[in-house]
């Protein structure tokens, strides 16, 4: 194993999350999905389904940046029986689901009040392992969606197989940005959280022959580190890099689901770290070029996940071009670990991920000992310059 691959290795290495986050995410999000699902339940009858979505889901998700920080756990509660945008508007969703949630935080004796975002609820929760949980409401979409859904995908290049099953993952979702937020009518926001992580899981290994499994389970197993692709150690380091750039400038930095999109398309599955990181940065660097300001969202084409960047406070936070300064920095940092070697690596890897790498980990032998200089022992100083005796 060459020196560039034993270091990312290594840096990737220490941003994995410790066994018991996962843990804790896979208690925290079952008990939640025994909540809404016990007898008691306002929502029982509507046969609620809670899943992960987000950077868990894809096995992408990396320890915080700094000390205490609390870990994000995305999740979705689809009601998969009698809500639908004929009969509910989105403020009636929304509120079947905080009701829930409400329920949930005074039973579990969390102190911390729920928080209603856009999109989602959002329960903070701490026992050892800090994490907030942003719970989006949705509901199945329609078949005649679906369909709609599926041609599109097959337009943008998506496969038929994967596209059909994928699509039938899609659900109606609350934002209560929108006019009518609060109507009765067909005109939710789509989205495909579902549906978005088995895209990614066949960009990741594109053979896909037999189609999805349905999911059936009111709770589904958590997808993510029983084993570990090259492509999603790529975007961890892709995005710790990204975190530790924008430190002390979060609101300009690039959003997780623009890269993670971007370089699961250029990834090519079967070589090396270096070669997945290579693949993923060459994707990124070739969007640069284009100077596009779209970046579809596979599942759902008609979505742009860029669309902030011409938004008033996107163009403010100059979003558009932090995304571009950060792929050519990025660029220029994984060239020198490829290019430098010895203890100026082992430096540069801290700076561009900051965590904790010694030169033994890489292989690189530990700088020789100081050997301290003999004293010089004076018994009679030295006369002054000049000095005649």
């Amino acid at each position: 194993m060459d020196i560039e691959e034993r270091s990312l290795l290594v840096a990737v290495e220490a941003l994995e999350l410790p066994p018991s986050a996962y843990e804790k995410a896979v208690q925290r999000y079952k008990s939640l999905g025994e909540w809404f699902s016990r007898p008691e339940s306002t929502v029982a009858e509507n046969d609620p389904h809670i899943f992960v979505q987000g950077s868990f889901a894809l096995g992408t998700a990396i320890r915080p940046l700094l000390a205490g920080e609390s870990y994000d756990l995305d999740l979705s509660c689809k009601l998969r029986e009698g809500v639908y945008p004929q009969t509910h508007s989105q403020s009636d969703l929304k509120k079947l689901v905080g009701m829930e949630l409400e329920g949930y935080r005074e039973a579990k004796r969390i102190q911390e009040a729920l928080e209603e975002k856009n999109r989602c609820w959002r329960l903070y929760y701490q026992d050892g392992v800090s994490f907030h949980m942003d719970v989006v409401p949705g509901v199945p979409v329609e078949e005649g969606r679906r369909q709609e859904l599926a041609i599109t995908m097959e337009s943008y290049g998506v496969k038929q197989v994967l596209a059909r099953d994928v699509s039938n993952l899609a659900v109606y979702i609350t934002d209560r940005r929108l006019p009518d937020y609060e109507d009765v009518n067909a005109g939710w926001m789509v989205s495909n959280p579902d549906g978005y992580c088995k895209w990614f899981e066949s960009k990741s290994e594109p053979v896909y022959e037999k189609g999805l499994i349905a999911l059936e389970a009111q709770v589904d197993e958590v997808p993510f580190y029983q084993r570990k692709t090259n492509l999603q150690r790529a975007i961890q380091l892709l995005k710790r890099h990204r975190d530790v750039m924008y430190r002390d400038n979060p609101d300009s930095k690039p959003i997780s689901i623009i890269i993670t999109t971007l370089a699961a398309q250029a990834y090519r599955p079967g070589g090396s770290l270096k070669d997945a990181v290579a693949s993923c940065l060459a994707g990124l660097s070739a969007f640069v070029a284009s100077n596009s300001d779209t970046v579809p969202n596979p599942v759902n084409p008609k979505e742009n996940f860029a669309d902030r960047w011409k938004m008033p406070e996107g163009q403010k936070d100059r979003l558009k071009e932090h995304f571009h300064l950060w792929v050519r920095q990025a660029l220029e940092d994984f060239r020198k670990i490829r290019d430098l070697d010895g203890h100026r690596l082992v430096e540069h890897i801290e700076d561009c991920f900051e965590t904790p790498t010694s030169a033994a980990a890489l292989g690189i032998a530990s700088a020789p000992a100081q050997v301290a200089a003999p004293a010089i022992v004076v018994s009679q100083p030295p006369r002054p310059w000049g000095s005649n005796g």
